[in-house]
């Protein structure tokens, strides 16, 4: 009988971790029941306390240039739990080298870099021999420009792994419509056929989600 209750609560344990509830040991007199789906309440010493889901913490931009509020809008989209495994970097162009000021979980998860690794650069450290420069240009005319772009061009994991990156570049305006900051989406994508050329963040955004 203790081996059978064992053997479920060991299995309940999986399923709550499968969906990212956090543990908590309070005192070792404690007794555990299940409650409600999600929930586990502890009785050490007749004190009733709860656990309840946790979610994973995520690193967030917070600009410290007040945007226009679309662009704004698109930022608390992009920080918003669920989120976490978009791969986006925000870039200051104000900065020499335009480098990178954040870099998203889902920008270190894709290119295999650390936080620390990334931020402080130019996004040109992805770039390697097979990397075509006209693709490069088409990124810089646009940052020239102050408008959009959209390119798959061909860059590198920190490990030599080479992939195709379906890269949205846009600038983050603030309220008098000036170029704050660029951001910029990445995405690993199959190489595009003739005639495919996605030129909207939303399609970028939809493949880094289901990636």
């Amino acid at each position: 009988m203790r081996t059978e209750r064992k053997t479920r609560e060991e299995e309940e344990d999986k399923e709550d971790k499968r969906h990212g509830y956090s543990q908590e040991h309070i005192g070792i007199h404690s007794i555990s029941y299940r409650g409600i789906r999600g929930k586990w309440h502890f009785c050490p010493s007749y004190v009733l306390q709860e656990r309840i889901n946790v979610p994973r913490q995520q690193r967030t931009f917070k600009a410290s240039k007040r945007l226009a509020e679309r662009d704004n809008t698109i930022i608390d989209m992009l920080n918003s739990a669920g989120h976490e495994d978009v791969s986006f970097c925000v870039c200051d162009h104000e900065k020499p080298d335009c480098p990178i000021i954040f870099a998203s979980d889902g920008f270190c998860k894709l290119t295999g870099y650390g936080h620390t690794e990334i931020e402080g650069r130019n996004c040109r450290f992805l770039q390697g021999s097979e990397t075509r420069k006209e693709d490069v240009d088409r990124i810089r005319s646009a940052i020239k420009s102050q408008t959009e772009a959209s390119v798959n061009l061909l860059n590198y994991k920190k490990d030599g792994t080479a992939f195709n990156n379906q890269f949205f570049l846009a600038p983050l305006r603030d309220a008098d419509e000036r170029t704050a900051y660029y951001i910029g989406v990445q995405c690993s994508v199959k190489r595009l056929g003739p005639g495919q050329a996605p030129e909207n963040m939303g399609w970028v955004y939809a493949q880094g989600i289901h990636a």
